[in-house]
């Protein structure tokens, strides 16, 4: 029988004694202070919130009527928020990637929400032609009612304009617009000047009128106040004979986006919304419709309550944005002064027109909460006459 094993065998010899293993110490994972990930969260959820707000306005600006009451950022916001926030999303640890990609997508959809016009920066200013027609654009603000008469006639006669394009010829008491008879005022400060009005507009030219045509909606609901005319006409055409050139002049005033002197927690104020969303279209319609049968070059002015970016913008198709030609880089109109932030007042020309400048000016204080257009173009050449050799006829002459 053999031993057992181990039996029997000499014991083994003790080897020299070997260090105990040592697992090497790892330093322990950070944790977030709470000021961090609270900082983290607010920081996301601010990115989520704001990419949401921009897919939403490009999506129903200007196509959905519930959005004129909701939208109420600046537009340059769409752009100015995403680039504050990317310096301290990329320093954050958590959460990193998400919040950048929000704010990338916000910026860049954002970018043509915003209403910058970098060629203000970069453009060369060739000196203006000393022919070149001065049109004026501008949303008065119940005219001189809470200002001195004689001061406001000052500031418009020192642009000595060809063309002045004026909104809110009227008054106001309390939160009702009536009508006002300046005339015989205007005719002393202008003299000269063929004068066209209707409703809140009054357009004034050096040069001679040969149409006047106040655009009149079909189907519109029934006005506010007793003054139909303040809510059923929101452009007034006038045609002027320049050099032999027939230039159409449309004066304008869009029904508000929304009302501001409503509580937007109450139903009243979206009954208000959409009511001014469905006059608006109306209103709209009958311009392109005006629009599209004109054969003249065309100059529209006036305070659009269009925002940058809005699909709003579709309906002047075919005309120039003046302010591509203009020397302001974010052409801000509302409110007057360096804090403009919306750009409420525009101007648009036909393709054939050369518009050498448009600057916006501030008004003194106290005439006005918005900013004034100045344009400075040329029109085409006149057209070739007809194949017997008589010129093209003229629209006829209406008197103002």
């Amino acid at each position: 029988m053999s031993a057992p094993a181990g039996v029997g065998r000499p014991a083994p010899e003790p080897g020299p004694l070997s260090a105990p293993a040592i697992t090497p110490l790892t330093a322990p994972p950070t944790v977030p202070s709470r000021r961090t990930r609270v900082a983290t969260t607010l920081l996301f959820t601010l990115a989520a919130l704001w990419a949401l707000n921009t897919v939403l306005r490009t999506v129903f600006s200007g196509r959905w009527w519930l959005w004129n009451g909701i939208d109420l950022a600046p537009p340059l916001a769409y752009l100015a928020l995403p680039l504050i926030l990317l310096l301290p999303a990329a320093l954050l640890r958590r959460r990193r990637r998400p919040t950048l990609l929000l704010l990338v997508l916000a910026l860049v959809l954002g970018a043509g929400q915003a209403g910058l016009h970098p060629g203000a920066l970069l453009r060369d200013r060739p000196p203006v032609p000393t022919d070149a027609l001065r049109v004026v654009s501008w949303n008065t603000f119940f005219w001189h009612q809470d200002s001195d008469p004689e001061r406001f006639y000052t500031y418009l006669r020192g642009y000595e304009a060809d063309v002045y394009l004026l909104q809110e010829y009227q008054n106001a008491r309390g939160d009702r617009p009536i009508p006002i008879d300046d005339l015989a005022r205007i005719r002393a400060a202008f003299p000269g000047y063929r004068i066209a009005t209707e409703g809140g507009f009054i357009t004034l030219s050096r040069h001679p009128v040969t149409l006047i045509r106040a655009l009149r909606p079909a189907g519109l609901p029934a006005p506010d106040t007793d003054w139909p005319d303040y809510w059923d006409v929101r452009a007034l055409r006038t045609d002027v004979s320049i050099g032999g050139r027939t230039l159409s002049l449309y004066n304008t005033h869009l029904p508000d986006l929304l009302n501001v002197d409503r509580n937007p927690l109450t139903p009243a104020y979206y009954h208000a919304v959409g009511e001014h969303a469905h006059r608006r279209l109306l209103h709209l319609r009958e311009l392109r419709t005006d629009l599209d049968a004109n054969t003249h070059p065309v100059v529209l002015g006036g305070d659009l309550n269009v925002l940058p970016g809005s699909e709003d913008l579709r309906w002047f198709r075919g005309l120039r944005d003046t302010a591509d030609s203009g020397t302001d880089l974010y052409p801000a109109t509302f409110p007057a002064g360096p804090a403009a932030l919306w750009r409420l007042d525009w101007t648009f020309a036909s393709p054939s027109i050369d518009i050498h400048r448009q600057s916006l000016d501030d008004p003194p204080a106290g005439l006005s909460t918005h900013r004034l257009i100045h344009l400075r173009l040329s029109l085409p050449p006149s057209p070739a006459p007809a194949d017997d050799g008589r010129p093209a006829p003229e629209d006829p002459k209406v008197q103002p």
